[in-house]
């Protein structure tokens, strides 16, 4: 069954380490290296055997609007999804670009043509067999789809760029050359996640499917909305020989259930952790990291380079249909004072650059003129020149998100003191998710993304403006399509200062500071990492 919904945010949450436009990347060369605090649990000298078993009981950072990962551009949706489905490529605990469901592949001289075997003997969750057909049809709909790096994709391929070669096998041949073949099928969040062609085959990117099966290493068994969501071990799994390494290599279910929870208060989600009620919270507040971090029950993972506060400005209709308006938000806000509001300062940093301070492709152009300019006078001109007549805005802000709900109420004292007249409705976050795709009802929104997701141009949502939460900005668009033919390193960065510039000119988003999420759970949990987004697979229970 099938039923039609508006399509998710990117919560947008979302940004990979990238790997750069190189001409070659079946090795993931170019890819962008980050240092990275990944925190992972200890592991204790435990027999095979003895790994195997119990339950696991997570709390969702949010509440969860769907678990189809092609529409669902939701956080909470790719941290369940991850399990029940799996990519063609994924990243190794070194951030690189790693074959999964891919056997072999090769690339043609002047590389126009990507040749991908399947291995052998892969079985989706309903028993039918995983072919090069049913990557064709995810493939089909994710390219048309709202994922900026397919976006990107698209236009180096034809509509019969993808060819099906038989059960196993499928070619890609590319009009135009680039180097975001294998990072596109890569990503954490916005990759290909297959399914089986019954299911997705001739389903638009606005169409939620409501069988949610896949050939990861967890099936669905239920999903009672609202309150929890039901995975079980998938016993027909087949998993590849290499050794394990993050999202790659074998991987093994040890856990026999995974449970998601939804608990709306963030005070029962932490007292709940600490009493054993559930055993981690995804996305904990940030106010409690100390006391988490002193109770010797408890791991709490720290993840850096970390997620990025942010504000949309929606560019359908007014006032944010004009540059000015939306130079007026980011002229004014006081990024400083937005991102005390998520707890203590050695938990956040404020950062400007629109590719993340500390990664490959970090540039400092017009961060000084453009970033926490903080400046209501100017800001107040602008808003003027826009032609704003005091008409009532809409800002959307989660009331049960623990990194998101605190910002809201800064950036709306914010937006009044610029001198726009804003309402804020009491919505969760599944409700505003629904709102994302058609945005006619709203103004602005509150959210976050995540480095692995905005590192570069080629992924970067807000660039990419595959969705109606951007406003398409032509000159953007072009200098993206140049990076990803760009051969040298030079060439890139000359872009990359052009990109940020104009970002900060034209505006597409707001960006407010970077913060460190937490991810606390009970020490019981071993081999437990967090360098993109929780994975529990691989992970064990002592207890």
């Amino acid at each position: 069954m099938k039923r039609t919904v508006s399509m998710g945010l990117l919560v947008l949450i979302l940004s990979l380490v990238l790997a750069a436009a190189a001409c070659s990347e079946s090795t993931a060369t170019d890819s962008t290296q980050v240092v990275q605090a990944t925190a992972t649990t200890g592991s204790t000298p435990t027999s095979e055997g003895s790994k195997f078993g119990g339950t696991l009981r997570i709390v969702s950072q949010a509440s969860i609007p769907t678990l189809d990962p092609m529409i669902g551009g939701a956080y909470v949706t790719t941290a369940v999804g991850s399990h029940i489905y799996e990519t063609l490529f994924g990243w190794d605990e070194n951030t690189e670009d790693q074959p999964v469901m891919v056997d072999t592949w090769n690339v043609s001289s002047d590389s126009m043509t990507w040749n991908f075997t399947l291995r052998e003997g892969m079985k989706f969750h309903d028993g039918t067999p995983v072919t090069a057909g049913d990557v064709k049809s995810t493939y089909t709909r994710w390219i048309n789809g709202w994922y900026s790096i397919a976006g990107l994709m698209g236009e180096f391929m034809d509509e019969d760029s993808f060819v099906v070669n038989s059960d196993t096998s499928f070619t890609i041949n590319l009009k135009k050359r680039t180097g975001a073949v294998i990072l596109s099928l890569a990503k954490p969040y916005g990759s290909p996640r297959i399914m089986p062609s019954r299911i997705d085959e001739g389903v638009t990117s606005a169409i939620a499917v409501e069988e949610w099966v896949g050939s990861g290493p967890y099936k669905f068994v239920r999903w009672e909305q609202g309150d929890r969501i039901v995975l079980n071990r998938n016993e027909g799994f087949t998993t590849r020989d290499e050794p394990s390494s993050l999202y790659t290599g074998k991987v093994t279910a040890y856990i026999d259930e995974l449970i998601w929870l939804e608990i709306p208060d963030e005070e029962t989600k932490i007292a709940g952790l600490e009493t054993g009620e559930w055993d981690v919270v995804d996305g904990a507040g940030l106010d409690f990291f100390q006391r988490l971090n002193s109770n010797a029950d408890l791991t709490v993972p720290l993840y850096k380079p970390g997620h990025r506060s942010n504000v949309f400005l929606i560019p359908g209709q007014a006032p944010f249909d004009n540059t000015n308006a939306r130079l007026a938000v980011q002229t004014g806000l006081d990024m400083e004072a937005i991102m005390t509001s998520l707890g203590p300062s050695d938990l956040w940093t404020l950062c400007g650059a629109v590719f993340y301070c500390g990664t490959r492709w970090e540039t400092s152009a017009g961060v000084d003129e453009y970033y926490n300019v903080n400046d209501k006078v100017r800001a107040k001109e602008l808003l003027d020149a826009s032609g704003y007549a005091g008409e009532t805005i809409i800002l959307l802000n989660p009331t049960d998100y623990s990194t998101i709900t605190p910002t809201g109420f800064v950036v709306r004292q914010e937006l009044e003191q610029i001198g726009f007249n804003v309402e804020m409705p009491a919505l969760d976050w599944a409700t505003i998710v629904t709102k994302f795709g058609n945005p006619e009802s709203f103004n602005v929104a509150t959210s976050w993304d995540v480095h692995w997701n905005s590192t570069s141009p080629l992924e970067h949502e807000a660039i990419g403006a595959s969705i109606p939460l951007f406003p398409k900005i032509d000159k953007l668009h072009e200098l993206r399509s140049q990076f990803a033919q760009a051969t040298t390193d030079d060439e890139k960065f000359r872009l990359l200062d052009e990109i940020q510039l104009e970002f900060f000119k034209a505006v597409p988003a707001v960006y407010e500071g970077v913060f460190y999420s937490i991810y606390p759970a009970t020490a019981a949990l071993k081999n437990f990492e967090v360098k993109a987004f929780p994975y529990y697979a691989n992970a064990w229970l002592e207890r």
